[in-house]
Parts: C-alpha cells; structure tokens; sequence
C-alpha cells in the first residue's frame, strides 16, 4: 500500500529536476551505458549501397493496328503488377545464380532463403503510366549497380518468354482447331457427295431438268398415242380388206384350176396346135397371171399386216416405256421436295462448319504473325531511360541520426531512471510533506548539516500549540 501511494504521487517539474540532481551520477552512468552501447551499434552496422534504374515500357500500338494479338494483355499493363512479378522467383533466382549473390545464404539455407533475402533488398516503384523504379540495396557498390542493371535485362526476358510463349500456345490452339474443324469439313462434303450419289435425279438442282425430261416424255406419249391411233385404223382397214383379197385369190386359183382340167382335156382330144388348145392354154396363162398378181397382194396385205401388228406392239410398248418414263420423273419431282429440305440442312451445317474453318485458318495466319511480331519486337518492350551508376556514399545506415536517437535514448532511460527512483522513495524530505503525509502535529523540521559552515536556524512555533511555522532554509 504504501508503495501505491508513493508511485500515485505526482512531482512537479522542480520537484524531479531535483531528484535527479541527487541522483545525477546514477543518471549519467545508465545513460552513458545506453549511449556506448547504442553507438557501437550504430557504428558497427555495415554500409549499404543503393543503385537505381529507372526503366520505360514502349507501348505496342502500330503491331496490333497490322495484325490483331493473340497476346491480350497490353504490356503497359504490366506496370499493375511489376513489383510482383520482379520480386517473383524466376527473376531473382536467375540473378543469385548468374551473379553468385548471397552465396553464405545459398550454402547454409539454400535458394529459398536468399531469394527471400533478396526481395528484402530490393525497392520497385512505378513512376508515371509508362515507367518503373527498381532499386537495389548492397554493401558492395559495384554489385549493386551491376544488379540494378541487369534485373531489368532478366525481367525483360521472362517476360519476353512468357508473351511468346502464350503467342505460340495460341498458333498451336488455332492449329489444333483448324486440323479439327478441317476433318469436320471433309466428313460433311464426303457425306453431301454420298447422299446426292444416293438420290442422283431427285436433287432440288435437276428437278428443272427432270419437269423438262417429264413435259417431252407427256410430248412423246401424245405423239405415240396418235400413231397407235393411227396403226389401229390401219390394221381395222387391212382387217375389212382380208376377206375380199382372200375371195379373189380363191376364186381365179379354182378357175385356173378348172382352165386346167379343160386344157387336160382339149389335150388328150386335139393337138397343140388346134385352135381350142390354144385358146384354153392362153386363157390358162392369163388366169396364172391374175393368181399370182392375187396371190402377190395378199402376201402384200399379210406383209402390211405383220408391219402393223409389230408396228402397234412396238408403239404400245414405247409407250409404256414412257409411261415408266414418265413415272420416274414423276416420282423424282415428288421426292425432290424431301430431299431438299435434308440437302438444306446438311448444306447449312456445311457452311458453318466451313465458315468456321475459314475463320480458324484466317486466325492462325494472324496468330503466326503476330508471334513473328512478338520475336521481333523483343528488344523494344523495355527501355532504360536512367542506368544505375555506382554509388559513391551509402544509403543507410544513417550515423548521425542514428548517434543522435541512441543519445535521446540514453537521456530518456537516465531521465526515466531517477524519477522512477524518485517515485518509489519515500524519505521525507521538507515540511510540506511531512505535514501532508502526517498525522501528528509537526513542531519542528531540522534540515540535513552537511558541512561545517553551514548555519543552523531554529524554527521556533508560533501560534497555537500544535502549529508549526514554516521551515526556514540554511544559507
């Protein structure tokens, strides 16, 4: 309790001057500790060299106006992201490795430790829309502005490698596509040329011709049907004239037949020479005459028949022909309808196919280009405005404000030393505080002697009995 009271009581600022004025060789000797202590501190830390590089993106506009990207991403946007992608660990583990940095690190703690060692050590700060900062921090000057100038070269590279790359998986991408969509075209016009071989005449392109090929052989069939009107008369006709030809090749044959029997007989009674042989053997001769010319027409009429007959036969026959002719056509005219709407919908899926096959094949040209592009503008992506020089004075660390905050330390500890002291003692050391901190009346205070011609003054009391007067000081 009572060391709550003496920590709760204030001091004014007299009050801890003084205190610390009694105190004053145990003040300065903590605060010349922390001071020599802080200083070696400050003066023992090593030099660290700062190298700058100040780099700028050159934008890509006239590339993408000849040719369109298949790198999307536009390099100045890079810029949102280059810190990342700088302090990332393809970068900096190619610099450790081809500049043999931190190679205690590396030894002892392995790559991961001096890449993150490394991150430590560098600054990147995006100036501007266009430009960036990087800053390297080391205690060999030279190898900080070796640094400095070459990280920009190795992130130049990696970036370099991964916009190629992407530009590469996107040729290939088209590539595959247009090797895809190719096999699809050729299965779509194989399959069109199969199904027009399979309904050759029924396709909608030949239903012209098959509505010509159906009105000649409607032509054909009317001209047939009036010829074989006209061989049906013609046959009705020789029909009707059959019998009357017939009648008159029988009757001068059995004429004959009897002038030949007279002439038989006229023989056998007269000579050759009699007059009624002669006679009988002329009409004899001019009765075979009139059979034969008789028997002529009618092969003649038996001929004309036959033509008829085979000529009606041949006439109904082509007929039906054209008939069947005339079917198919028919048939084909009702099928081209069918056809043509499974025709349409093979051709359309063609086309797209084929569409899109142009348009992959026209990508992948561009594709190609604009990789080309990307090889070629590799060395323009990124300038360095401001190389790092070597540095002539190290960034940090900073002695003097450093020797003047290890001061200001010391003096606080020492400071903060005796009043702590001042607080926790709890000696009595005027009349003011032995009145506030007593019950008992107070008669009188002697002061501390501490030197011989140092003069004693009594504090007699004045007034009532239990007041005391206020203390006098020794001079």
């Amino acid at each position: 309790m009572e060391e709550e009271r003496n920590m709760e009581r204030g001091m004014t600022a007299d009050q801890l001057l003084a205190a610390l004025w009694r105190r004053k060789a145990l003040v300065g000797a903590i605060a010349a500790v922390v001071f020599v202590v802080g200083a070696a501190i400050v003066m023992t830390r090593p030099s660290m060299y700062e190298a700058s590089v100040v780099v700028r993106v050159e934008p890509q506009r006239p590339g993408e106006e000849m040719v369109q990207r298949t790198v999307s991403e536009i390099i100045e946007q890079r810029l949102l992201t280059v810190r990342q992608e700088l302090l990332a660990r393809p970068v900096l583990q190619k610099a450790i490795e081809e500049m043999n940095l931190y190679p205690e690190i590396v030894s002892e703690k392995g790559m991961e430790a001096a890449v993150a060692q490394m991150r430590k050590d560098l600054t990147v700060r995006v100036e501007g829309e266009t430009a960036f900062e990087l800053t390297y921090a080391n205690r060999d000057p030279q190898v900080a502005a070796q640094v400095a100038n070459r990280l920009p070269t190795i992130f130049s590279e990696e970036t370099l490698k991964i916009r190629q790359a992407q530009a590469a998986r996107a040729t290939e991408l088209f590539n595959e596509e247009m090797v895809a969509l190719g096999r699809a075209v050729s299965n779509w016009e194989t399959k069109i040329s199969q199904f027009k071989v399979d309904h050759l005449g029924e396709l909608p392109e030949q239903m012209e011709m098959n509505m010509r090929g159906l009105e000649r052989v409607s032509h054909q069939l009317q001209t047939k049907s009036e010829e074989l009107r006209v061989a049906e008369a013609r046959r009705s006709d020789l029909a009707r004239a059959r019998n009357a030809v017939d009648s008159e090749a029988g009757r001068l044959e059995a004429a004959e037949n009897g002038l030949t029997r007279a002439l038989v007989n006229a023989r056998t009674t007269w000579t050759d020479d009699h007059p009624e042989v002669k006679r009988l053997q002329a009409e004899l001769e001019g009765m075979t005459a009139r059979r034969k010319e008789a028997e002529g027409r009618l092969w003649a009429e038996r001929a004309e028949r036959t033509r008829v007959a085979t000529l009606i036969g041949n006439i109904q026959q082509e007929i039906q022909d054209l008939q069947k002719q005339a079917e198919a056509y028919q048939a084909r005219l009702n099928n081209t309808p069918r056809w043509a709407h499974e025709l349409a919908v093979m051709n359309r899926d063609y086309e797209i196919a084929r569409t899109k096959y142009q348009s992959v094949v026209s990508r992948k040209v561009e594709a190609e280009i604009a990789q080309e592009l990307e090889a070629k503008s590799a060395k323009s992506l990124f300038n360095v405005i401001s190389p790092a020089g070597v540095p002539a004075t190290p960034a940090r660390p900073d002695r003097m404000t450093g020797m003047l905050i290890v001061f200001l330390l010391a003096l606080g500890l020492g400071v903060l030393t005796g009043a702590v002291l001042e607080m926790r003692d709890d000696s009595l050391r005027d009349g003011m505080e032995v009145r506030q901190r007593l019950t008992l009346p107070v008669l009188a205070v002697v002061p501390e002697m501490q030197g011989k011609t140092e003069r004693r003054i009594l504090m007699p009391a004045s007034g009532a009995r239990n007041s005391v007067s206020n203390p006098t000081s020794l001079n």
